[in-house]
């Protein structure tokens, strides 16, 4: 196959936030990295948080210069001065973090910027029927493209944004973690879809820290760390033990090797709690310093759980007991102010403001214990940023460094870092390891192990079954709003049992 992309000795110094090199600096992001792209295949990039995947994506879609190296489209030089630029010689990105205008419908997030005018007028009319035609083309025939995108699950806004790349009649699309806000059945659609736009001629470069999933989409697939260009491996040679090695430069061993001890005593208990009118009642209980994990498909209603033990949701009857005592009217202040922290799903949205820096976001859900004479003592709140970005291994320039110019992994090590300086007796994790590498995913495990030991519960929703499984010591499945199973033994913990459940 012939290559219709090159990308060569690209390398990216240290930038500010509007993606300029820091005066004087040379440390680099990038080293050297080559990559390149044949017609009508997948080329996986792999590679830690913090590797430099991002940084090159950003290069080739147009959001960021490269400092040194050269690029080359079609055998021609590529030098585009921004996204749009990119987008028009057929580039574009399916960010992992999701760009798209809650207070618009589908139809005018896909036409976004481009709105067809009649008139003088924009053209509505084809805006929808434009849309229509997009989503039936490529098999999301029962998404309503005047349906708002506020009300569509993260799964469904995920493929609002893969159809409006899509729409640019791209022959280079860019797919940050594409499956990690998807189902099973959706996760299916979108190879078939791969599949399709292959045999179409388009090229796809395919990020995923699921390393299941890599041999079944790729044809091909590079390492980065470091910043640099490790090795392209063909599919046909692939060996998942290895790829981990050559990404993170080591061997990394029991995953889940969890130590704590569960105590006799409940944390919370819900009873008759019902999280919909039409729903049935969900009972279940957390032990302190036990992790409960919280499986089923998307649209199952665990995060509608979830939510509405924090305050944030609404449920329709039953009670909640917390701490042995009938917890009524919860609010997210009162949760926090009580010791209930919620690491939510989607944190661009609900976690983290990502135009302030790291050293705000951490101290967001604590920012009460931070004053002295109604003044915020920034000593202190210095010194625990400092504390979580090296509990956690946050590769980050400064405590200073504005979140949105962070990896996902590492915006999501933030989230993590913000809730456990709130110091929390229950802990509630919607998919704390979305977007996550390996390596960091394993420091994730251990610091739930050691929360866990000082006798804090964890809830712990997951759609990733080895996760679910390896992390919990009882496990609830979800299923049209209420309880399908409780498994208890860990000997009885399968992903067969547990799929079956969720049907």
């Amino acid at each position: 196959m012939e290559k219709i992309l090159e990308m060569k000795n690209i390398t990216k110094y240290i930038f500010d936030e509007y993606g300029k090199k820091i005066s004087g600096t040379t440390v680099k992001i990038l080293k050297d990295v080559n990559f390149d792209l044949k017609k009508g295949e997948v080329h996986v990039l792999v590679g830690e948080n913090g590797a430099g995947k991002s940084t090159l994506m950003k290069i080739l879609g147009g959001n960021i210069p490269a400092d040194e190296g050269e690029m080359l489209l079609c055998g021609q030089p590529y030098v585009v001065k921004g996204p749009k630029e990119a987008r028009e010689k057929g580039v574009a990105f399916v960010h992992q973090e999701l760009n798209l205008c809650l207070n618009l419908d589908i139809a005018h997030n896909i036409f976004l910027g481009r709105e067809p005018k009649k008139n003088g007028f924009v053209d509505h009319k084809t805006i929808y029927q434009k849309s229509r035609e997009y989503l039936d083309e490529f098999g999301f025939t029962d998404i309503n493209p005047k349906t708002m995108v506020r009300n569509l699950s993260t799964a469904r806004q995920q493929v609002v944004e893969i159809v409006k790349a899509l729409s640019y009649d791209s022959q280079i699309l860019i797919m940050d973690e594409p499956t990690a806000s998807l189902t099973s059945s959706e996760i299916d659609h979108l190879f078939g879809l791969i599949r399709d736009l292959k045999s179409r001629g388009v090229s796809i470069i395919y990020i995923s820290h699921r390393m299941d999933e890599l041999k079944i989409v790729g044809d091909r697939l590079t390492v980065l760390r470091d910043g640099q260009s490790i090795e392209t491996i063909a599919m046909e040679d692939y060996d998942q033990d290895y790829v981990v090695k050559q990404m993170v430069g080591r061997t990394i061993t029991n995953m889940f090797n969890c130590t704590h001890e569960i105590a006799d005593e409940d944390i919370l208990k819900i009873s008759d709690f019902k999280i919909g009118p039409d729903t049935e009642p969900v009972n279940m209980h957390v032990k302190k310093g036990e992790i409960v994990g919280l499986g089923g498909l998307v649209g199952s209603g665990r995060s509608e759980l979830a939510r509405g033990i924090f305050g944030v949701r609404t449920y329709f009857g039953g009670k909640i007991i917390y701490k042995g005592k009938e917890y009524v009217n919860p609010t997210a202040e009162k949760s926090i102010a009580d010791g209930i922290a919620y690491l939510s799903e989607d944190r661009k949205i609900d976690g983290l403001v990502t135009e302030k820096d790291i050293k705000e976001n951490i101290s967001m859900a604590s920012i009460r214990k931070l004053f002295r004479n109604h003044v915020i003592n920034n000593r202190l709140e210095r010194q625990r940023a400092v504390e979580k970005i090296q509990e956690l291994n946050v590769v980050c320039r400064s405590m200073e460094q504005l979140v949105s110019t962070l990896s996902g992994g590492n915006q999501q090590k933030v989230l993590f870092g913000k809730w456990l300086e709130s110091r929390p007796d229950l802990l509630i994790l919607d998919e704390p390891t979305r977007g996550i590498d390996i390596n960091a995913k394993a420091e994730i495990y251990e610091i739930m192990d050691n929360i866990a030991k000082q006798g804090v519960g964890i809830i712990m929703i997951s759609s990733e079954l080895p996760e679910l499984i390896g992390m919990s010591d009882r496990i609830y499945v979800m299923r049209r709003g209420s309880i399908s199973l409780e498994i208890d033994r860990k000997e009885d913990m399968t992903q067969e049992k547990i799929l079956a459940s969720t049907l």
